[in-house]
């Protein structure tokens, strides 16, 4: 019997395997793991060889299929080895994504000896399902807006992908990281006892996005042309211990993100940062927020943040604070007609 565990989750793929040896052999007496690259002749030696102390010999690869695909074919050797596998012995691949030519042939050759089980990354509401049922198996329950701010917070791309990739079964692109997705429900399953839900606050409260805290509220502002606020929002974050270099690159790298954004409106976040180099998460984040901003605006704010960094670094300006107020002024002045524009 051959199982195929395949998909670009690793978390996925490991946690099926651990049910699977749990359930045929507990104790590991009759199991055996080789890693990548072992010679096939090795593995099928150990396949057919009977077990000690079962009758059940548990055999388990790694790339077992992917290391023998050739212009998407399987190596015929190796499907007539795990075509003739004994009746005792399950053999068990752990695989990366495979082409459906290599899944039909496998299914030709094996019929009822083989499954496969997906272990993509779940998208569409498959994956707050995912999220919901790894929340319980904690003994707890997420709100479904929890669960997606869960998602954002540690990949806001995948909440993209989602609504674009609606109706699909899974996810081509690695995307999130299901196992840090765990990690986190663990922890806030500790942090809600002893009640059993986990809310939006706690979430917001707890865990922490991968990217460093943008100054929304700064953001807001400018967006809305508000001299004021702006003034009043930046002497906030630098009282709040925001340094101003660390602030500079912060705005920086959110123009450039609006930027790209607005002059590649069609494109999916995964491929804007490919042809641009910014982060998807960040391209995400900033298709999120309505902004009034125009392309040739953004470009202006990016081109004028870029050139006090050039300048503090030169040591042309001194004063990086005042430097930082008036450029934000000035980008506040600007975005001015295009309210007007907007609001008619």
């Amino acid at each position: 019997m051959l199982t195929v565990l395949h998909g670009e989750s690793e978390f996925r793929r490991e946690r099926e395997l651990a049910e699977l040896r749990i359930s045929q052999d507990p104790e590991g007496l009759a199991t055996v793991r080789f890693p990548r690259g072992t010679p096939i002749p090795m593995i099928m030696a150990a396949a057919r060889t009977p077990g000690f102390f079962l009758d059940q010999r548990l055999v388990i690869t790694e790339c077992l299929l992917a290391d023998h695909i050739r212009q998407q074919q399987l190596d015929p050797d190796l499907v007539h080895a795990l075509a003739t596998l004994p009746s005792g012995c399950h053999v068990i691949s752990l695989e990366p994504p495979l082409p459906p030519a290599v899944l039909d042939r496998l299914r030709a050759a094996l019929g009822d000896a083989v499954t496969f089980i997906d272990c993509n990354v779940p998208i569409g509401e498959k994956l707050i399902e995912w999220v919901t049922e790894r929340a319980r198996s904690y003994g707890v329950e997420i709100e479904p807006a929890a669960a997606e701010e869960l998602v954002i917070a540690i990949d806001p791309t995948a909440l993209q992908r989602r609504r674009e990739h609606a109706g699909s079964q899974s996810d081509q692109h690695a995307g999130l990281d299901l196992a840090r997705v765990d990690q986190e429900l663990a922890k806030l399953a500790t942090a809600v006892y002893p009640e059993k839900m986990i809310r939006v606050a706690v979430v917001r409260e707890l865990v922490a996005a991968d990217d460093a805290p943008l100054e929304w509220a700064l953001i807001d502002a400018l967006n809305r042309g508000d001299a004021t606020a702006i003034v009043r929002e930046l002497e906030r974050a630098l009282d709040t211990n925001a340094v101003p270099d660390v602030l500079l690159a912060q705005l920086a790298s959110h123009f450039e993100a609006l930027f790209a954004a607005q002059i590649l409106p069609h494109l999916s976040p995964d491929a804007v940062a490919a042809a641009t180099g910014l982060s998807a998460r960040r391209i995400a984040q900033v298709r999120r927020i309505l902004s009034t901003r125009s392309s040739m605006n953004a470009g202006a704010m990016l081109a004028a943040l870029r050139a006090i960094d050039a300048s503090l670094k030169r040591g042309i300006v001194i004063d990086s604070e005042a430097a930082l107020a008036v450029t934000l002024l000035a980008g506040a002045q600007r975005v001015r007609p295009e309210i007007r524009r907007f609001e008619r």
